[in-house]
């Protein structure tokens, strides 16, 4: 499989916005597929229920009576348990032909998520960048999220800060009411921001040091989406925290379902420092 080429235009976007949009990578069809096997799995998740990461409003105990499918904000690594989510996405030919600019031809999953942001409940995700979650050395990994169901700013969309990624890593701090890391409010005040709309089969692509946010979904319209982090083989044989990747191109050549793994024992390295809190 050959490489995609990014044009000189969409390099440049990239290298002074910190972000690439690629429309229709994969088809309807194909989206279609994924949409089905997910709101399937939320009805029934059976052994894999572990998976399953409630919002925020439930852990606080303040949703028990949500209906199953608005109780939802993530499904942890559902890719790797489902073919058609693997194969239709992470793994995806046209994907990959995209992805292969970044990290050439030896790539790896590094994470993969289904995020749910459902009609009226969907809560939001703070600013934050993916590197100052990670908090290892993956700098020039790449960082993608595909719409599955429209993005639009009603429903909840992701917001960037173009540029943003050219003032490095900044160290994430924790609040009380914080979902994850993030990075220190009195820095998000006042920001130029943009929305990034996408319509099913749409992925952007972003640099790991990129500000980005996802407000609350106030519309009768549920916002599906998947996120991803592919890794190079010299990245992954260099991780800080990862002890488990998954292959998806050796040599050039994609690899559909079932995953192989990559293992890694990373045991002795030190622990990271937790998060900064603040009152």
């Amino acid at each position: 499989m050959s490489t995609q080429p990014l044009t000189s235009g969409q390099l440049k976007q990239y290298d002074e916005k910190g972000y690439l949009i690629i429309r229709n990578l994969v088809s309807r069809d194909a989206i279609g597929e994924i949409r089905k096997v997910i709101l399937e799995f939320v009805d029934n998740p059976g052994e894999l229920v572990r998976i399953l990461d409630p919002e925020m409003l439930v852990r606080q105990g303040k949703g028990e009576n949500l209906e199953r499918r608005a109780r939802y904000r993530k499904l942890q690594q559902l890719g790797r348990h489902r073919a058609v989510v693997w194969n239709n996405y992470y793994a995806h030919p046209n994907v990959l032909a995209i992805v292969q600019n970044f990290l050439g031809d030896d790539i790896l999953v590094k994470y993969d998520s289904v995020f749910l942001k459902p009609a009226k409940t969907g809560g939001e995700t703070p600013w934050h960048q993916d590197i100052g979650l990670w908090r290892d050395d993956h700098v020039n990994a790449a960082n993608a999220w595909i719409a599955v169901d429209a993005a639009m700013r009603e429903n909840g969309c992701m917001q960037f800060v173009p540029g943003s990624h050219k003032g490095g890593f900044i160290e994430h701090a924790i609040y009380e009411d914080s979902l994850h890391g993030e990075i220190p409010r009195e820095l998000t005040k006042h920001l130029n921001t943009v929305d990034i709309e996408l319509q099913p089969g749409d992925v952007v692509f972003w640099h790991s040091y990129m500000w980005h946010y996802s407000p609350p979904n106030r519309s009768e319209n549920s916002r599906i989406g998947m996120g991803a982090v592919w890794s190079s083989l010299e990245d992954a044989q260099q991780s800080k925290r990862v002890k488990q990747y998954l292959w998806v191109m050796k040599g050039g050549k994609p690899l559909v379902f079932p995953p192989e793994k990559y293992l890694l024992d990373n045991s002795n390295k030190p622990a990271l420092k937790p998060f900064r809190k603040v009152d």
